[in-house]
């Protein structure tokens, strides 16, 4: 018999490189549990952050209403989203 297949989402969020810059795209994700190995952040030469946050089995509507609220944040430059298997 074969594990059940799960959905993970993958957020990819650009920002400026603040002090509070990452507090900034979690404020996003309040209610929902992270643990810390599942957000990581990449410095950028430009002066800009790349924080990537992997959620595990987050429904699609709400993972597109994160993304929605990610992109209208004035301090988010981009955000993408992407489904994979887990």
């Amino acid at each position: 018999m074969t594990a059940p297949l799960e959905i993970a989402n993958r957020f990819d969020v650009l920002v400026s490189l603040t002090p509070d810059a990452v507090e900034a795209v979690l404020a996003h994700f309040q209610n929902i549990p992270l643990d810390t190995a599942s957000i990581k952040t990449t410095r950028h030469s430009d002066g800009t952050l790349a924080v990537k946050v992997i959620v595990q089995r987050l429904a699609e509507h709400k993972a597109r209403a994160i993304q929605d609220a990610l992109k209208k944040n004035d301090r988010v430059f981009d955000a993408r989203l992407e489904h994979f298997w887990a």
